[in-house]
């Protein structure tokens, strides 16, 4: 029976030891001086949202959802302890959490109304504050999202695409001649101020904690719009904003919207981008990518016996992706293959199984174009190692049948130049100068998001001998349409 796939939802289940990580941030969201504003940076896939919700959990706040957007492992908190369970108790007492994804909203013209609506609607079912929804139904709801409707308006209509003193001053000018007028109030922020002040529960330490997830999905202009309306509007008292982010897409996205000169040149206009972010955002935690990826994709597979053989595979090699998500789409694409092949019994063959079946994965899963070329020329598998065991262009054998390897004859030699399929492609590891053979291979130290980086060469290159192209004809079926 074919294995069930392992689905791309947040969890609350722990499996990338964050328990230390998530305390401090806890401990820190308590005790800082609001309004304060936390950044959970984090590359596609390295885990925010389930950092993030796993957060709000510790922190009091309800995450499960009915629509699937936590996973179905959440209704308990992996690894939580009594002590925990205390600490989440007595946080719910003077916390309230709100989770708004911003990139569902990316269309508005002015974001932040979006999330008052969001912050009206989860307030409004919050168990701390049932007790004064009265207060939220009569002044609240009427007021607050009339006015800021009104507010999105005028600021929609004069600062469509604004810097950021410009869309402040008209924010100013516009309260100081309209919602004074409306509302009584000096601005929306001091109304905003104490409604929330009314809201939370009677402790000196009470938060609202707010977390915007998935704000890096966002196109440029919403996610500089929010963020803006988070610097204006939103900078009050007892206010906690969590935002998870890819810190370099985000800065990419606010330098789009920068009102600077044409002549600024591009490091210049990034700095100032990176700048006006760390202005907002005080306070940036980085997650930390998977300290062992080769367990980490063990822990997704379910049979224990092609477990062991993979990790006896890789040994002490570094040859995955160190991201959670990919390892887990790479761990489905194991399983796809695993579950068309005959398991052998020999641990040496089951070991020499493992190797083939992960690089076939690996390349399926992560480079479309290697692999359909590697599907109808076979023999492509034998530039892939090359290149792997830093050969190209000097390809002088292929495997006959039954392994052995022969001279390879001019026919017989691929025609395509290396760079015409390596492209942008590179390895993780370089050749020391001078030396030659295998064991002086090292790091090239790269970037373990990039992307181009072919994470899986140093497996071939140590397992070379066993990686023969005759051995993958099994797996590269799976590919084809029966005949």
């Amino acid at each position: 029976m074919p294995s069930k796939p392992h689905d791309d939802l947040p969890t609350l289940v722990d499996r990338l030891n964050w328990g230390d990580e998530l305390a401090h941030l806890c401990g820190s969201i308590e005790q800082c001086t609001p309004p304060h504003v936390f950044g959970v940076h984090g590359d596609w896939g390295s885990g925010k949202t389930s950092f993030m919700r796993q957060l709000q959990w510790l922190l009091g706040g309800e995450v499960a959802r009915n629509d699937g957007s936590v996973g179905s492992e959440s209704d308990t908190f992996s690894g939580t302890d009594d002590d925990q369970r205390d600490a989440r108790e007595r946080r719910g007492k003077k916390m309230v959490t709100i989770w708004f994804e911003a990139w569902r909203y990316q269309s508005e013209m002015v974001p932040v109304v979006a999330l008052l609506h969001e912050m009206r609607r989860q307030l409004s079912t919050a168990a701390v504050v049932k007790d004064k929804l009265s207060k939220l139904s009569q002044v609240t709801v009427r007021y607050l999202v009339g006015s800021l409707s009104d507010a999105a308006r005028t600021i929609g209509v004069e600062a469509v695409l604004p810097d950021a003193s410009r869309i402040e001053s008209i924010g100013e000018r516009w309260e100081r001649a309209h919602f004074a007028e409306s509302l009584q109030t000096d601005s929306i922020r001091g109304f905003l101020s104490e409604a929330i002040k009314e809201l939370l529960p009677e402790d000196n330490g009470a938060r609202l904690v707010v977390f915007i997830d998935d704000l890096d999905r966002c196109n440029s202009t919403a996610a500089f719009r929010l963020l803006e309306g988070l610097k204006i509007y939103l900078n009050v008292p007892r206010c906690v904003f969590i935002i998870g982010m890819n810190e370099q897409t985000l800065v990419d996205a606010i330098a789009k919207e920068l009102a600077l000169p044409k002549d600024v040149p591009h490091a210049v206009v990034q700095l100032r981008a990176a700048h006006y972010l760390e202005k907002i955002c005080t306070n940036v935690f980085r997650l930390p990518p998977p300290p062992d990826p080769p367990r980490h994709l063990g822990d997704w597979l379910n049979d224990l016996e092609q477990k062991q053989a993979l990790l006896m595979a890789i040994g002490d090699l570094n040859c995955l992706p160190p991201n959670p998500r990919r390892l887990k789409a790479l761990a489905n694409q194991w399983s796809r293959f695993i579950d068309r092949v005959d398991w052998p019994e020999g641990y040496a063959e089951q070991e020499a199984l493992a190797a083939r079946v992960l690089v076939a994965a690996y390349i399926c899963q992560f480079h479309r174009e290697l692999w359909e070329r590697w599907c109808f020329q076979p023999g492509f598998w034998e530039e892939i190692k090359a290149w792997c065991c830093g050969e190209l262009p000097a390809l002088r054998s292929i495997p006959a049948r039954g392994g052995a390897e022969r001279p390879m004859q001019d026919e017989e030699r691929p025609q395509l130049k290396p760079a015409e399929w390596i492209g942008a492609l590179r390895l993780p590891e370089r050749r020391l100068p001078g030396q030659t053979d295998d064991e002086t291979w090292g790091s090239d130290y790269p970037d373990p998001n990039a992307i181009e980086i072919f994470w899986i060469a140093p497996l071939v290159r140590k397992r070379r001998a066993i990686l023969v192209a005759n051995d993958f004809d099994a797996l590269l079926k799976c590919a084809r349409p029966p005949t």
